[in-house]
């Protein structure tokens, strides 16, 4: 009995010990990104620095493949894109080649390079951002024409997180701008950035990919068609652009990808 009133004792003593101990241990908390608010009426420097902001943030995703003076990534250097924008097409402004290579981005593709930008910018920004990131594009070796009123701002940030289109799962799958990046054979699809999805319902659980659809960067696939999956390049506002109806729809059908 006695025995066993000290052997209590101790796991008392230790487990109060180490409460203690931890409790003197600074605690790591990670903050909430930062939201981006843009007012008022911007122009040229201010309007290129807002811009800067958007390229850079996780939203965008452009740092998943682009970069400013870093040659062999996966998109083109955008290093003094902003000269050289005017003169890529004959007839096109700087300003109109930039706004149809972020919302059409396979309306111009760079020789050597492919089509692997997602086509759904202008749902995840809206025009406002949009506006900001072609003053940015436009400030690397050019001027800064785009300007931002307050009415377009209005307008831009009402836009922002637009709802995707599609009834069936195949049209959401297009419409999402999957196609850009994943092979599918059953939409045709023949993406070679992100994993190959002909046989995911076979190697993850239906909550694995609606999960991989809402967090895309929490669980990584090992191996990508070039090289290693990068986090930062799947768009994660589909939580907010798909209505629980589409999010299911988008589920069951990539779990029925088997594979042959």
């Amino acid at each position: 009995m006695t025995n066993s009133l000290k052997v209590a004792g101790f796991i008392v003593l230790t487990v109060i010990f180490f409460a203690g101990f931890a409790s003197l241990i600074p605690q790591l908390e990670s903050p909430a990104p930062e939201e981006l608010e843009i007012s008022g009426e911007l122009v040229g420097a201010d309007l290129a620095a807002v811009g800067e902001e958007v390229f850079s943030s996780a939203g965008a995703g452009c740092l998943a493949c682009h970069g400013l003076g870093r040659e062999g990534l996966r998109a083109p250097d955008l290093a003094g894109i902003g000269g050289a924008a005017g003169e890529r097409v004959a007839g096109s402004s700087a300003e109109d080649y930039l706004r149809e290579s972020l919302l059409d981005p396979c309306a111009f593709v760079v020789s050597g390079f492919d089509c692997i930008m997602p086509q759904t910018l202008e749902q995840t920004l809206g025009a406002a951002k949009i506006t900001a990131l072609i003053a940015f594009l436009q400030s690397q070796g050019g001027e800064v024409t785009v300007t931002l009123s307050a009415e377009a701002l209005e307008a831009g940030e009402a836009e922002a997180g637009t709802r995707i289109g599609g009834a069936t799962p195949e049209e959401i799958f297009v419409n999402a701008g999957c196609v850009a990046c994943h092979t599918l054979p059953a939409v045709g699809a023949i993406g070679q950035i992100g994993p190959d999805l002909s046989d995911v319902g076979s190697r993850l659980s239906a909550d694995e990919i609606r999960q991989s659809i809402l967090r895309p960067d929490a669980v990584l696939t090992e191996d990508c068609p070039t090289g290693p999956c990068l986090p930062g390049l799947m768009p994660k506002a589909f939580g907010d652009q798909l209505s629980a109806a589409q999010l299911e729809l988008l589920v069951a059908f990539l779990s029925s990808q088997v594979g042959p």
